[in-house]
């Protein structure tokens, strides 16, 4: 079988998997796109306007967030002001996934960092840290960003073309099942102290600074858990006594053994 096959192979198990493992979210997230197609035909939104903000803004948050901004006559500049406060987080998402993508064509980085959310994140962070040995992991974070935005892009229109009947639909708290979401996903990764250490301190300021205006408490939170994980990073180094070098020097030894022979 030729290495382009194989490579073909790689891609579409990689795409596959992806595909498949951001099935929960969709399911969290189609309700949340319903709720702001519903609320943008309320407040008297063309539909080519709430689609366009799907299509452009791609935010839930921001998205809620700017349409009651404009509904209530908001200058543009505090608009985009708020944008940059809620979305100000992708800074840090950019800089953790950066050593993974470095090496792709900037066309692949642009098309990966548009279908960027949270979610999206936390299954690329994941993925990105399993050691598999695979070079193809974009095609998981190409099909996971798609198949959201499909999904999100629908529900909005979805949202608007039935807003008349579901003109009590904020009202549900359907927007709960993408916190849930979240939650899930954040869960598995804190398995050792330090993870455990950033994730509490993070929520800890993230609940506290909740009434800081357009979400800002966010910010200051993620800026908190960094410098948490960072300081921590030092106070829990496990002390190098030694054995990790000398069995690193033993295994040297045997494959030489091995060579020889």
């Amino acid at each position: 079988m030729s290495e382009h096959v194989c490579r073909q192979r790689t891609r579409m198990a990689e795409f596959g998997a992806g595909t498949r493992d951001v099935v929960p979210i969709v399911i969290g997230a189609v309700p949340f796109g319903v709720l702001f197609g519903a609320l943008a035909a309320q407040a008297d939104f063309s539909a080519t306007n709430t689609l366009l903000m799907s299509l452009i803004v791609y935010s839930g948050t921001i998205q809620l967030i700017g349409l009651n901004m404009i509904a209530a006559a908001t200058p543009l500049p505090l608009i985009a002001l708020a944008s940059v406060i809620v979305n100000s987080r992708h800074v840090f998402y950019s800089a953790a996934l950066t050593p993974y993508v470095r090496q792709l064509p900037v066309w692949w980085r642009v098309l990966l960092s548009y279908g960027m959310t949270d979610q999206i994140y936390a299954l690329a962070e994941r993925r990105y840290s399993a050691r598999d040995g695979s070079t193809d992991k974009h095609w998981y974070m190409l099909a996971t960003s798609a198949t959201l935005f499909v999904a999100w892009f629908a529900s909005t229109y979805v949202g608007f073309a039935f807003g008349d009947v579901l003109k009590d639909f904020d009202g549900l708290g359907l927007d709960f099942a993408i916190y849930a979401t979240l939650v899930a996903l954040a869960a598995p990764s804190m398995d050792n102290p330090r993870s455990i250490i950033v994730g509490v301190t993070a929520g800890l300021v993230a609940l506290v600074l909740t009434p800081i205006p357009f979400q800002g408490g966010l910010f200051v939170a993620i800026l908190a858990g960094v410098t948490v994980g960072v300081l921590s990073e030092r106070w829990l180094r496990p002390k190098n006594d030694g054995c990790e070098q000398r069995e690193a020097d033993a295994e040297r030894g045997t494959d030489a053994i091995r060579v020889q022979r």
